[in-house]
């Protein structure tokens, strides 16, 4: 299977996320804001899991449909739902909150302990009213 291009439409989205619970799916990595980690020219698997941990890096749906990967650093509520608080791993602040339904998967790379106690100390750190402003996107 070629790599997954960056941008999605909703259809093509739904049909990988279902694929990613078959399968692993590659997807081309464009940027490097997840190096070392990730780096940016290279192919990584992207798999569905049942849950996802503070650390793991997901492949989601951003709001202007590119496909972004991102390392999760906690979950929280926003509007009354459930959302993936994520930020690369090089970037100066986390994203907007992730709704479960644009998460395609996890990619299968190692996350050593060091990266997920971070992730879980940024998670922990970002105030609630950061989070507050706007909707989640659907």
């Amino acid at each position: 299977m070629p790599p997954v291009p960056a941008l999605l439409s909703p259809r093509v989205q739904a049909a990988l996320a279902e694929l990613a619970r078959e399968d692993s799916v590659p997807v081309a990595i464009a940027g490097d804001c997840m190096a070392p980690a990730v780096a940016g020219g290279s192919v990584a698997a992207v798999r569905a899991a049942r849950f996802y941990w503070p650390g793991d890096v997901l492949a989601f749906a951003g709001v202007d449909g590119r496909l972004v990967l991102h390392r999760l650093l906690g979950y929280r509520l926003h509007r009354g739902r459930l959302a993936f608080v994520t930020r690369g791993d090089g970037n100066p602040s986390h994203d907007f909150p992730v709704a479960p339904a644009r998460v395609l998967g996890r990619a299968v790379v190692a996350v050593p302990i060091r990266a997920r106690l971070w992730a879980l100390a940024r998670g922990l750190a970002i105030p609630w009213r950061r989070l507050s402003p706007g909707s989640l996107p659907e």
